[in-house]
């Protein structure tokens, strides 16, 4: 049943493989003065769990919610975000994906005995399956073509956002502190296309 459509969005920041959800403060201290409420998420992010029960762990606490649901996820979570929401039978109302590895990453085949690196490869049956999935949202997405643990980078230029942010610092967790990408992210979230920069425009910190 459809959640109500009253309340302020209620947004989940999930961290990528090997993250610290506590580096997320700063920006859930930013959406939830000017959004709504924010949480950040928090799940074995050591890759030994399946992304599948990760996603589905979050679709549970989803449909809690008698709220509005907005999804940023960083790298492996935004992974984690577009399986929860390929399940659940609510939508979502608005998600970000910052670097997160949409067509998978070489570098997953470094880790073959986790099972969500395994389904971070290229061409597995798990992003087949994401990739089967209506998608309706709302997104933003970011990407950097220099993505040392996204490989290729491009694999993180996801063609169903909405929005697209290259980030032309060469560094994965850059989207963890950029300041310039924090005010993307807030800006999008509350409805403001401006507030994130398209493809191919200039972005001083992005």
């Amino acid at each position: 049943m459809q959640k109500s459509q009253t309340n302020p969005p209620m947004t989940f920041i999930l961290d990528g493989f090997l993250g610290n959800h506590s580096r997320w403060a700063r920006l859930q201290r930013l959406i939830d003065s000017t959004i709504g409420p924010c949480c950040i998420w928090h799940y074995d992010t050591s890759g030994r769990t399946s992304l599948e029960n990760v996603g589905a762990a979050l679709r549970a606490e989803m449909e809690k919610c008698d709220a509005p649901v907005n999804l940023v996820g960083y790298s492996m979570g935004g992974i984690v975000a577009r399986e929860a929401a390929r399940t659940t039978g609510r939508d979502i109302n608005r998600a970000v994906f910052l670097h997160s590895p949409h067509n998978g990453s070489l570098l997953s085949y470094i880790f073959p005995r986790l099972a969500a690196c395994r389904e971070m490869r290229p061409g597995s049956d798990f992003l087949a399956r994401l990739d089967a999935a209506e998608w309706n949202t709302p997104t933003l997405a970011t990407w950097c073509a220099w993505d040392a643990v996204v490989v290729p980078g491009i694999s993180a230029r996801w063609l169903r956002a909405s929005t697209t942010l290259q980030s032309h610092v060469p560094a994965h967790a850059w989207p963890v502190f950029s300041p310039a990408i924090h005010a993307a992210v807030v800006g999008f979230l509350g409805g403001n296309e401006r507030g994130s920069v398209k493809l191919g425009r200039s972005n001083s910190g992005a």
